[in-house]
């Protein structure tokens, strides 16, 4: 069968995708917990293996790179998701902050917007502080060996942060002010 898949046969690699699919979700359900999450790594490990399904016939245990394929996507997944939350903790951690800053009568919008940057990934940080700095995107592209396209997601990406950041922080400030004046 990998044989036959290797040379393009698409019923071949339903075959297998059907006689995988429910066993290898099972498995990386376990570690998820998330249906949609499941479903999407299954999918990407299937695509993977019709992508490079020239490579087929040299795989001497297919169970064995099956069962890797599986595990490093799921742990990719669940490391993503451990990263997206402590994102997310931290972001909490700094709203908290912010409420007490203000809650303390200092609300200098500088302050707000140094801490929504110290928050924003690496990547969405040094793009953010290069074009604040006013480097034009095709430098930041060659600054740091990305795309234009890349840089452009990840300058909308920081600005949509910083944005809700700060409105977050706005919202905070507007209910201490009705708490403080009712």
């Amino acid at each position: 069968m990998l044989n036959r898949i290797s040379k393009g046969d698409e019923r071949a690699f339903g075959e297998l995708f059907h006689a995988y699919y429910n066993h290898i979700g099972e498995f990386v359900q376990l570690f998820t917990h998330d249906l949609e999450a499941t479903e999407e790594i299954v999918l990407e490990v299937f695509t993977k293996i019709w992508i490079n399904r020239e490579s087929l016939p040299l795989i001497e245990n297919f169970d064995a790179y099956l069962f890797i394929l599986c595990r490093n996507h799921t742990l990719n997944h669940v490391r993503k998701q451990a990263a997206e939350q402590k994102r997310h903790t931290a972001y909490l951690r700094e709203v908290d902050n912010v409420a007490e800053t203000l809650e303390e009568g200092s609300s200098d919008p500088y302050d707000l917007l140094e801490q929504a940057v110290q928050l924003l990934p690496p990547q969405q940080q040094k793009v953010f502080t290069l074009r604040r700095q006013g480097v034009k995107t095709p430098e930041i592209s060659r600054r740091m060996s990305l795309s234009i396209e890349s840089v452009k997601k990840y300058q909308h990406l920081a600005m949509k942060f910083i944005r809700d950041f700060v409105k977050a922080a706005a919202a905070t400030s507007l209910f201490y002010w009705m708490v403080l004046f009712q």
